[in-house]
């Protein structure tokens, strides 16, 4: 009696739906023409044509085989697929990690045999699996790492060559990066004096709640490709105190500039528009203009406002700041306007002191609140986006449930 065992039936990469069906049409048509191999009684090879004879009632002819054991029976079905099928590298790799274990007791015993002394070689195992499978022992430890860590989802579109190996190798060590960012900002913070604050409300909706005067004032707030946010920000300028400072992010835009440029807050004037230069963003050569490597930021000084707490480090003083954008393959990028903490933090330093009330009213991911946490003052923001609510969280920011007192 014919058994399938699971063990064996995973190494055989499944069939796609139109594959299925051509098979099966073909068996329709030709019958079962090639033999059910089995060993012990178990099927392996021709998986498949027994389903579709056993669904049809075809007849088929079997052959047995004749293995030492099963590791033997695993190292034939995967030489047999790799001669018959047409696979791409992952799943060529996958099948052939599965002697991974065969391998590596393989060479364990080669070297207990010939000197004890020498240590078990990961690399050359990885090297020999990659031999089986025809691609480099690099491409199999990525594999290792997909097997572990992807989702179903993209190992199927792995199976499908919808996405290469080296593409979701990225994605993964993408997240791991900015897993490990994270994780190292959240333990600073929670070190801190000082707990961030984040509203998940419409910072319009919540001005008439902010009751406390604000000392510093940093924001990127939606460019106009998003609409005009210029009323909310003045409302919020309105609301830092005569001895406070505000930044204030925006595009290059011209018209954009301008209307900035026209806003009369009032308690503080603009005293500087300053520039943010990063040398690390696209490629994309516009037809009709330079391509944009840098934002604008305008700065106000309360009427009253102190001095500038000047840096040890005069460039941190510099009116055009040069500092790279976030980069997601290090795992610092959260979201695609995010500033840089670098930059965030200059500010916070050269217009602050230690237990000023800082406010963010575009948040974020809440990288102005994570920053000025650090340096020991207090912070608040305001974030409609569910989704960099939760980034925030990540990073050591709390949601608000009243308003922050902590002194």
């Amino acid at each position: 009696m014919i058994q399938i065992k699971d063990e064996f039936k995973k190494l055989i990469p499944a069939l796609t739906a139109e594959e299925f069906k051509q098979l099966e049409q073909n068996c329709l048509d030709e019958g079962i023409r090639e033999k059910i191999i089995t060993w012990n009684g178990f099927i392996i090879d021709g998986h498949n044509r027994f389903e579709i004879a056993t669904r049809w009632n075809l007849e088929y002819e079997t052959e047995a085989k004749r293995f030492k054991d099963e590791n033997k029976v695993k190292e034939w079905m995967i030489n047999n697929q790799f001669g018959r099928r047409n696979l791409n590298n992952y799943q060529k790799s996958v099948l052939a990690l599965e002697l991974e274990s065969v391998i590596s007791a393989r060479a364990k015993e080669r070297m207990l045999s010939g000197n004890p002394s020498q240590t078990f070689d990961k690399g050359r195992v990885d090297e020999k699996i990659g031999n089986i499978a025809k691609v480099s022992h690099e491409t199999i430890r990525k594999v290792k790492v997909i097997k572990a860590k992807a989702s179903e989802e993209v190992k199927e579109k792995l199976n499908t060559g919808e996405v290469t190996i080296n593409e979701a190798y990225k994605d993964i060590k993408k997240e791991e990066n900015k897993t490990n960012v994270i994780n190292l900002e959240l333990q600073e913070v929670q070190t801190k004096s000082h707990t961030a604050i984040l509203h998940n409300v419409d910072c319009l909706n919540y001005l008439k709640n902010l009751d406390v005067e604000i000392d510093l004032l940093i924001t990127d707030p939606p460019y106009f490709t998003d609409g005009d946010f210029t009323i909310h920000v003045l409302n919020y300028l309105n609301k830092v105190k005569k001895t406070g400072q505000a930044y204030v992010f925006a595009s290059a835009d011209p018209q954009e500039v301008l209307s900035y440029i026209k806003l009369k807050p009032m308690n503080l004037q603009l005293e500087q528009i300053l520039i943010w230069n990063y040398n690390n963003g696209g490629q994309l050569q516009p037809k009709t203009r330079y391509n944009s490597n840098y934002q604008i930021c305008f700065y106000y000084r309360g009427i009253d406002a102190p001095q500038i707490n000047k840096p040890t480090d005069g460039k941190q003083q510099y009116a055009c700041q040069t500092i790279n954008a976030p980069d997601g393959r290090i795992g610092d990028r959260y979201h695609k306007w995010q500033k840089p903490n670098e930059l965030i933090e200059r500010l916070i330093k050269n217009s602050s002191n230690i237990d000023d009330f800082i406010f963010d009213p575009f948040a974020g991911t809440s990288t102005t609140l994570v920053s000025a946490v650090k340096l020991g003052r207090k912070a608040e923001g305001c974030e409609i986006d569910i989704e960099a609510v939760k980034i925030s969280n990540k990073r050591g920011v709390q949601n608000a449930i009243w308003r922050y007192t902590r002194i």
